[in-house]
């Protein structure tokens, strides 16, 4: 029994004129489909590449602001306690070394706020140890110590340094939140 059109004959398939213009027209027509869906696929790809980008750099932005904003709170919290407790300190080195040790006369002058977180013995110590003067002075800041001895002095601020630091960190700040508005307004 001849085969009918069209059907398959076991074991045959069918034979497809590749130089006919419409098999030619149909691939190139496919092609062009395909080239113009990947073209599409590219730009969209493009586009989320770029959504990412500028979403992590956001965050980025946004993280390091947060970052420098906490830091300075932190550093505003703990700065003056560790500055008087560091002045305590230099008080008690200087005197040690320049009137006791150096038999040399000393001038101390620091806030009373300072001089009042003195031990009683640290106050004690300073008041008969006779080569040394201890002066407050409201004028100076809370932290300062400013000493003088014969072969020199000392100007102690650490209150000027964490008020560099603190103006350094509000300055980043600053910085970090006009880069932060300047990207959200592209």
């Amino acid at each position: 029994i001849p085969s009918l059109p069209g059907r398959q004959q076991f074991g045959r398939e069918p034979q497809v004129d590749t130089e006919c213009d419409a098999y030619k027209a149909g691939c190139a027509a496919a092609s062009a489909e395909l080239r113009g869906e990947m073209a599409q696929q590219e730009a969209r790809h493009e586009e989320f590449v770029k959504s990412v980008g500028d979403m992590l750099a956001e965050m980025d932005a946004r993280y390091r602001q947060e970052a420098l904003s906490l830091i300075e709170r932190l550093f505003s919290a703990v700065a003056p306690s560790l500055a008087v407790k560091s002045s305590r300190a230099d008080i008690m080195q200087i005197v040690e070394q320049h009137a006791v040790h150096g038999h040399s006369e000393l001038s101390l002058r620091a806030h009373p706020s300072l001089i009042a977180h003195l031990s009683e013995a640290e106050q004690k110590n300073l008041k008969e140890t006779p080569l040394v003067t201890l002066k407050a002075d409201e004028s100076c800041a809370p932290a300062t110590v400013d000493a003088q001895w014969s072969k020199g002095g000392l100007y102690h601020d650490p209150d000027g340094l964490i008020e560099n630091v603190l103006k350094a960190l509000r300055e980043e700040t600053g910085a970090a939140e006009e880069a932060s508005a300047a990207e959200g307004d592209e």
